[in-house]
């Protein structure tokens, strides 16, 4: 019997440390396993260890009696006591069903799978100064960051204008198109425009082939712009900046713009040169009828 009650505690060992690679979302099976039929008495000892960060936080197993990760924001979750599958949100978090439109007609149907949702709405501001859309994200950074992480207020931070993605370098040839995109988050919103260095004026100014396009978002509180150049010349090269300020600073993000001759206009180019230089030493065939060498003249 020892070599039983051997195999059994191995099997368990192994179960409780895959348990501890699996999202809290996943682990429906594994709590049913765990739990069977009842709870039965409580062994804290006996209690898997729970890893640390766990984003939303730690509850209570549905016993009672082991803690274990809650479920995070838009993960699965039990909306009653009914079932017991994919565990219980977190902190600030409530389950529910998302109410979903479904079929041709329109008709209101209810999502079967609910989800954990925010109690709280609105932006909040970290510590760190950055705008979180809820309290629960906030939690959720704080849970992963090394440096401590608490609520400064509700509503957005008053923050300078942070670049989220700049324009990168692009390589083109004459006559094609280019776009330099840029995405800024601040608050309060900030004024993007462009400009290339060498021009005391803002893009576009009055070239018809450059247009420049802004627009708010993808996420809250950001601003996108795009600088747009149709058919590319040589002189479009050089360098493009992204500068972004609203009532709290500036910031600015650049890129480089190399434009590349088209193989025809290199050909092109190349003859017109020969051409010239052609003309700059005169044709052998001018002067004579017969293509002779006038007096004075000579072939090197």
């Amino acid at each position: 019997m020892a070599w039983l009650g051997l195999l059994v505690c191995i099997c368990l060992d192994v179960c409780v440390r895959a348990a501890q690679a699996v999202p809290p979302q996943h682990r429906g099976w594994l709590r049913l396993w765990e739990e069977g039929e009842g709870c039965g008495v409580c062994h804290r000892q006996l209690c898997p260890p729970v890893h640390d960060g766990c984003p939303a936080g730690r509850v209570k197993d549905n016993c009672g009696c082991c803690e274990q990760c809650a479920n995070a924001e838009g993960q699965q979750c039990d909306p009653d006591g009914a079932q017991r599958f994919y565990g219980s949100c977190g902190e600030g978090l409530v389950c529910q069903r998302k109410m979903m439109r479904r079929g041709r007609r329109g008709d209101e149907g209810v999502d079967p799978e609910p989800t954990c949702v925010c109690r709280d709405k609105g932006p909040v501001c970290g510590s760190n100064g950055w705008t979180y859309p809820n309290p629960c994200q906030l939690r959720e950074a704080a849970s992963r960051g090394r440096a401590m992480l608490e609520l400064s207020g509700h509503g957005p931070c008053y923050s300078a204008p942070r670049i989220v993605r700049g324009p990168k370098d692009l390589s083109n040839y004459t006559g094609n198109d280019i776009v330099f995109g840029c995405e800024v988050s601040a608050y309060p919103l900030p004024r993007l425009t462009w400009r290339k260095k060498g021009r005391n004026y803002f893009l576009p100014g009055d070239d018809a082939h450059i247009s420049v396009q802004t627009r708010g978002g993808p996420q809250r509180y950001t601003v996108s712009t795009w600088l747009q150049i149709e058919g590319l010349h040589l002189t479009d090269a050089g360098v493009y900046s992204c500068i972004s300020h609203n009532a709290v600073g500036e910031t600015s993000a650049s890129a480089q713009l190399t434009v590349l001759r088209q193989a025809e206009e290199t050909k092109k180019g190349r003859r017109e040169e020969r051409e010239k230089e052609d003309r700059s030493f005169g044709d052998p065939g001018e002067g004579s009828e017969h293509g002779q060498l006038e007096s004075g003249d000579y072939w090197g």
